[in-house]
């Protein structure tokens, strides 16, 4: 059922960390909770849903009758209808009740995480509230106060509390659906194998009985952790403040509810014996997964481990203006500019390549054009390729076989004994680091070599594997069964090793990946070294101490099951026994000498067991090391810290279908908007003066740069990229609250009257009211709209005088358009894409890079603290590159903080707020995070895609240089700062002028 594990980030670390906590709350004490808005409020206690619903005295609402019906209509199938039909509509309705759970159940809680959307839908109609609900508030009600009981106040808990409560009601009637379903077509198959011998039976039975237990174990031990809030998503809806230990199931496996909490499916298919009921229940696990993947993830990334990058931006910005005065800040901003040339001497950790250009870990960053991966690529070729080529053009399977498994046994000896005792030298007397040194090197050359050579064994080890998989697979007469079943388990441990490789890659990160606490033992011998090299117990590490001799094997051992072959098991076994040694006298020993106390003596798994044990038995056989475990556990701050494809090939080939799908997209889009020309815009013709609509742009900082003179007219339609573009609109007053402005460029749409292409965020409402602000959520930029003023206005030359509102619209952040081009703005009528005025044409463009800082610095809707730069003939090209860079920096991460005010008097002039009387005043503030050219071009370390996208492409703009997202990523984990890029982009610029057209002289 619906149970997650919360866990916050320590981002100073990089790992999961279980939330600090001493005991779970007393089951009686009230709790408080909290709405996204801040407000504070007593949680009633629910009931037990089995007691509610099956206990006959209780009162039984109208979501409990519809889900004892479906119960009953459930068992009436299993019972009457023949075996055949049965088993279809059981299967049937177990799929239907599984996607209603796992598809309609994670859209709701998607739609509410990301847009508070179903707390939105009851505010927007009212059915909570008794002015506007009638009769639908009266019996959601009645429904809510059956359901709760005498303890429970309608009126005393905020609308998202009840919210929860309705949507505890549909999760109920789903997931009990599903259990029946699935226990009734289990019932169906029993007696379904084929059994050789009466022990196979009792053993397969036994099984299924012990998963089963465990899986209800699994149940009640996570449940008494979390509790009702957590089990029914209750912070998709308000956070409640609470301290939670995580313990128990939540240290054996990472979340445990989706993952070994699905144990009885496999319980089920063993006692049955039926593979129906086994690829039933996998797929069934698989779409669990998704749902973790899709909904529950993102929330808990996003509520729990990192807040969001707008309420990180908008929470420093006020703070740095609030916590200081206003002395302070105007001294801070003449120290940190007028010295700017000074600053940006102050010596930096020079950067190294792998800073910029990270190097291959196994084939992730494969360069095609950078000489040590092509050679690596050359190498798995020739040892992989050439031997098959040979074996399919003349035979000689057996010859193959010995050269593969020669092969392969050399690449595990050498990856695991060859490369440990290396290992092992450098950790006692540092024998690479020292072997570099004494032949012209330094510590960082040796890291960088000791990289590629281990990833080399990496790769070859998988490609070998592989070779002889594929030469030993045969299955001849098998059994078609037994067939699907083992690839079926083979594919699954292939996965379960990508998943735990990726756990452990996340966990400890390119240095610790790597073994670097051999080669450096603070951060100041290595730049890919943490600020502290300490070990934390986070990931999949909260779970086993080293999960790669435990389950890092998986993969060989699927390859193993895959084709039916004793020689790969036999090297699996090889691999494994290797690694063992490799642990236990290379990592072992290290880790004691470097790390001593803070290593833990037993994994999540391993406590676990042992406190079920002690409590099964009655005793505390295993005190002395639960005791020894609680002691140290005081001492530790344990943390280790985080860290040629055939796309082109595929590409050729798949062009043609590429071409066929985008003139069918383009024919489909044409009819539409054809169709859409004959329905929507009939709806303009019952608006009452249409002809008082008109949007029109307000010059930017190009008019401003030209001089307003009168030659220059057409630079009042340019903006340059990243540059806040101000508009402003017109409408009647009794438009409606929902008409949004959008940009869309000037070919996207076929239509003037009505837009057919989407705005991908590029919008603003003009207008909103109380109803459209419900459905706002931090950050969003879509509410930078204000009302300026009410004039009268006469539509026609005989007709009366009408009242028109005018206001501004600002398009910033992530609703502005980051790309240069020509565009448009479009207005639209009441949510819909009907049109009811269009701008002229605008184009968004560059200016040549030196002029940045001049040409924006006079951004007025700009909520910055970054002071006035120093001339430019103070400063050298680094000095000037720089500031240019922080400045096209902050346009690429700004972010718009719309949000009401109390009074509309107080609004702040650098962004507009709505000020016509009797409505909610909303001002937006345009924030700009950074300060310095010595800030991180990112914020905690963490660089999103989106902002990465951007940031590149106005450096390649401004610039003329490229970099690709995942470089920019990449640096700004390691903490490169906004000086580090320019720096880079100036060495770039100096390697290319020399073949710049410009310099070629005739």
């Amino acid at each position: 059922m619906g149970v997650r594990k919360r866990l916050s980030k320590k981002k100073d670390g990089g790992g999961d960390t279980a939330i600090a906590a001493s005991t779970i709350p007393v089951h009686d004490e009230l709790l408080t909770g909290r709405t996204p808005d801040g407000k504070a409020f007593a949680v009633p206690k629910t009931r037990d849903m089995l007691q509610s619903l099956f206990n006959p005295v209780t009162p039984k609402t109208s979501f409990d009758i519809i889900t004892l019906v479906t119960l009953s209509t459930h068992m009436v199938v299993a019972l009457v209808l023949p075996l055949a039909a049965r088993r279809a509509v059981l299967m049937a309705g177990f799929a239907f009740w599984r996607l209603c759970y796992n598809g309609g159940l994670g859209w709701i809680l998607n739609w509410q995480s990301s847009r508070h959307g179903l707390v939105a839908l009851f505010k927007r109609n009212g059915w909570l509230d008794p002015n506007r609900g009638g009769r639908v508030y009266t019996w959601l009600r009645s429904e809510l106060e059956a359901k709760m009981g005498s303890g429970y106040s309608f009126e005393s808990v905020p609308i998202e509390f009840n919210v929860w409560l309705l949507y505890r009601q549909l999760v109920d009637l789903v997931l009990l659906n599903d259990f029946a379903t699935y226990f009734f077509l289990c019932s169906c198959y029993l007696g379904s194998a084929n059994d050789t011998e009466p022990w196979h039976a009792f053993l397969r039975i036994a099984g299924g009985l012990t998963l089963l237990a465990f899986n209800l174990w699994v149940k009640v031990d996570a449940h008494r952790v979390v509790k009702d809030y957590a089990w029914y998503w209750g912070d998709f809806f308000f956070l409640v403040e609470q301290s939670l230990t995580f313990d128990g199931v939540f240290e054996m496996a990472p979340h445990p509810m989706y993952s070994i909490g699905y144990a009885g499916y496999y319980g089920g298919s063993l006692i049955t014996g039926s593979y129906t009921i086994f690829y039933a229940s996998l797929a069934a696990h698989m779409l669990q997964f998704l749902f973790l993947s899709f909904v529950e993830n993102p929330h808990i990334e996003k509520t729990y481990e990192r807040p969001p990058l707008a309420i990180q931006v908008i929470q420093k910005s006020r703070i740095r203006r609030m916590s200081a005065p206003m002395s302070d800040i105007s001294d801070g901003a003449k120290d940190s500019t007028a010295s700017a040339g000074d600053v940006c001497k102050v010596s930096i950790r020079e950067r190294p390549t792998s800073l910029w250009h990270p190097e291959l870990i196994v084939f992730k960053n494969f360069d095609l054009l950078r000489a040590s991966d092509v050679l690596i690529l050359l190498l798995l070729v020739y040892s992989v390729g050439v031997p098959l080529c040979f074996w399919w053009a003349f035979g000689h399977s057996q010859l193959v076989f010995v050269y593969s498994a020669a092969q392969c046994i050399i690449w595990v000896l050498f990856r695991t004994l060859v490369l440990g005792l290396l290992l092992r030298k450098q950790s006692t007397s540092q024998m690479i680091t020292r072997w570099y040194i004494k032949h012209g090197g330094d510590g960082e050359e040796a890291f960088s070599s000791w990289r590629a050579v281990y990833n080399t064994a990496t790769i070859m080890t998988y490609g070998s594997f592989g070779l002889v998989a594929l030469i030993t697979y045969h299955w001849g007469d098998a059994d078609f069964g037994n067939l699907i079943l083992f690839h079926t388990l083979g594919l699954l441990l292939i996965a379960f090793h990508v998943w735990s490789s990726r756990s452990v890659y996340e966990t400890l990160g390119d240095f610790g990946w790597f073994y670097g606490d051999f080669f450096a033992r603070d951060s100041s011998m290595l730049s890919l070294a943490p600020p502290d090299i300490k070990l934390y117990y986070t990931g999949i590490y909260r779970y086993l101490n080293n999960p790669d001799k435990v389950i890092g094997q998986a993969a060989f051992y699927g390859l193993a099951l895959i084709s039916r072959s004793w020689a790969v098991f036999a090297l699996a076994l090889l691999l494994q026994t290797c690694n063992f040694l490799f642990s236990k006298y290379v990592e072992t020993p290290h880790m004691e000498k470097v790390y001593g106390a803070q290593i833990h003596r037993d994994s999540g798994i391993v406590r676990t067991v042992k406190k079920a044990v002690n409590k099964s038995i009655g005793q505390s056989v295993f005190m002395d090391e639960v005791a020894y475990d609680v002691a140290r556990a005081g001492n530790s701050e344990t943390k280790l810290p985080e860290n040629m494809s055939v796309a082109s090939l595929l590409a050729s080939t798949t062009k043609p279908m590429k071409d066929i799908f985008l003139e069918t997209k383009d024919l489909l889009t044409t009819t539409t908007a054809r169709l859409a020309e004959r329905t929507l815009p009939s709806e303009l013709t019952k608006l009452d003066h249409a002809g008082e609509y008109s949007i029109k742009l307000i010059a930017g900082a190009a008019w401003r740069a030209s001089g307003k003179g009168a030659t220059n007219k057409n630079a009042k339609n340019v903006y340059y990229l990243g540059e806040s573009i101000r508009v402003g609109w017109q409408t009647p007053a009794g438009h409606s609250r929902r008409d949004w402005i959008g940009i869309y460029p000037v070919t996207a749409n076929f239509s003037n009257q009505i837009t057919t292409a989407s705005s991908k965020g590029c919008f603003v409402y003009t207008h909103p009211d109380e109803n459209l602000l419900a459905e706002m959520v931090v950050g969003d930029s879509i509410f930078a709209s204000s009302v300026t003023g009410v004039v009268k206005a006469r539509e026609g030359k005989k007709s009366s005088l009408v009242e028109v509102l005018q206001g501004e619209a600002l398009f910033s952040s992530s609703a502005l358009p980051f790309k240069v081009g020509t565009y448009e703005l479009r207005l639209h009528h009441g949510g819909t894409h009907a049109v009811l005025a269009q701008s002229k044409p605008f184009e968004i463009t560059t200016c040549d890079s030196a002029n940045i800082v001049h040409l924006f610095g006079a951004d007025t809707s700009v909520d910055s603290t970054v002071p006035d730069p120093p001339k430019e003939s103070e400063l050298d090209e680094l000095e000037q590159l720089s500031l240019a860079l922080l400045t096209i920096a902050n346009k690429a991460f700004a972010v718009t903080d719309s949000h009401t005010v109390g009074d509309p008097s107080s609004t702040n002039a650098d962004g507009p707020a709505s000020r016509t009387g009797g409505d909610v005043v909303v001002q937006t503030d345009v924030v700009e995070p950074l300060d310095s050219v010595h800030d991180p071009f990112s914020l905690s370390e963490v660089l999103e895609e989106k902002q990465a996208r951007r940031l590149g492409y106005a450096i390649k703009e401004y610039f003329g240089v490229e970099f690709a997202s995942d470089v920019l990523i990449h640096a700004a984990k390691h903490g490169a700062t906004v000086h580090d890029v320019a720096k880079r982009i100036l060495e770039a610029r100096q390697a290319l002028s020399a073949y710049s057209l410009s310099t070629i002289t005739p």
